[in-house]
């Protein structure tokens, strides 16, 4: 899954049709685009704060009809082999608290639209200055026919904001958006926290919707910056976090979004908070590729943003919600620099389909995984593909624990030894995959 903003990635819908050979090159099979609905673009870039439900951003279109060039960018990804799902805001609105303009649904009806504290004051659990009741059977009305307006227009699958703020009716409406899109037949993606709840798993009442996996995230950074102590959880994020989800993984796995640090910023800029390094600049092409080894070989969908694939930057800067310019659009310039590691998301990408993360199973250097606090290296195969991560300072000779015959089909690091006699030395901070050869 490929997270882009339509101006920020092309400026507007007919020039994201032009790159979508780029991205099924790649081997991208779905894009997530930020909100399209409409919003107020003097206070905001991302399009959090939604005006109109439904309805399609005129300012993403380069004629007059917003909706028609929006179904012919969804109709040309379906020609390319690539679904859409579309980021949609219905955890509150961009009228904001009572400072702000009236826009939409305080007009109509801001007792039954929002909810309100003792005192009148709204609930700001989205931190946005409001929250919509989804109790309210005038919200619910709202949400399914603008869901019903963007699947008529060919979306194939949807993502919520702060979906565990549409559940503070006790799980009702995200039952009934479940049930509406199975018969829709389009996927649902819930960011299921806010402010006041955390629901990352079990807690989200309705388990047919994937689940955006901030743990993921966090054991993943931790790992590629060598924290001690993390190897259990790893072992967890890599098998599809079953911790979480189960048997049946749920988990949409991401290192970065649009919120927070690039990739590459990931390895710029050195922050506890971010659980980042700044590795330095001869390191950080390896610690990219890592990066994505750990992303695109571990059981759950895998998301990255756009640009990242060949190390966009956004200077450090890691909330520019508000900035529309070039800190926050993609500079294709850079695509020629970092040819490399797009090469490498290539084949890791294609490796996927190689691999069978139905049957993940964890192992060690030379023997189980050394799950103790010093250890941070953890090898994993799946099918017929086999991950050695070694984010130790030294090198580490890797027994390889599966029947083969294997072969050596991408490291990170030229240092790393070739497979021989079932070990592969693999360099400090560096990843080595094989694959099965099924040739022999």
């Amino acid at each position: 899954m490929y997270e882009l903003h339509v101006r920020g990635f092309a400026r507007t819908f007919a020039g994201a049709i032009e790159r979508l050979p780029y991205l099924a090159d790649l081997g991208v099979n779905v894009v997530e685009v930020m909100p399209i609905h409409p919003f107020d673009t003097s206070t905001n870039y991302w399009g959090y704060m939604p005006i109109v439900w439904g309805a399609v951003h005129r300012q993403f279109a380069e004629g007059g009809d917003a909706p028609a060039e929006f179904a012919a960018m969804v109709s040309a990804a379906h020609a390319n082999d690539i679904e859409v799902w579309v980021d949609v805001v219905f955890n509150h609105t961009g009228e904001g608290d009572r400072s702000m303009p009236t826009w939409c649904l305080r007009g109509l009806d801001d007792a039954g639209a929002y909810r309100h504290r003792s005192d009148g004051r709204y609930f700001d659990d989205s931190g946005c200055g409001n929250d919509t009741d989804p109790a309210s059977p005038f919200i619910r009305r709202l949400v399914m026919e603008a869901l019903d307006r963007y699947a008529d227009l060919g979306v194939d699958g949807f993502r919520f904001d702060l979906a565990s703020l549409l559940t503070r009716d006790g799980g009702q409406l995200v039952r009934e958006i479940g049930d509406w899109a199975e018969r829709r037949g389009v996927v649902l993606v819930a960011e299921p926290w806010d402010l006041g709840a955390y629901q990352v798993g079990a807690a989200f009442p309705d388990d047919r919707w994937l689940q955006w996996n901030d743990r993921f995230r966090d054991d993943m950074r931790g790992f590629l910056r060598s924290e001690p102590g993390l190897v259990p959880a790893v072992m967890q994020a890599v098998s599809g976090s079953p911790g979480l989800f189960g048997a049946t993984s749920r988990s949409v796995n991401f290192l970065d979004a649009h919120d927070g640090l690039t990739m590459h910023d990931l390895t710029t800029v050195t922050d506890d908070r971010h659980r980042s390094w700044d590795c330095g600049v001869e390191l950080r092409p390896q610690q990219l590729a890592n990066a994505f080894c750990l992303l695109l070989l571990s059981a759950g969908t895998a998301m990255f943003v756009m640009g990242d694939e060949f190390a966009r930057t956004q200077g450090g800067h890691d909330n520019p919600y508000d900035i529309d310019g070039p800190v926050t659009w993609v500079d294709w310039t850079r695509l020629e620099q970092w040819r490399g590691l797009g090469d490498i998301v290539r084949r890791l990408i294609s490796l996927r389909a190689r691999a069978d993360f139905s049957m993940v199973r964890c192992h060690g250097v030379d023997g189980p995984p050394d799950t103790t606090a010093d250890s941070r290296s953890l090898a994993w195969s799946a099918g017929d593909v086999y991950v050695m991560a070694n984010m130790w300072f030294d090198d580490l000779a890797f027994h390889v624990h599966e029947p083969g015959p294997w072969v050596e089909v991408l490291s990170t690091a030229p240092r790393s030894s070739s497979l021989a006699l079932g070990m592969v030395t693999v360099a400090p901070r560096s990843v080595v995959v094989l694959g099965r050869d099924r040739r022999a």
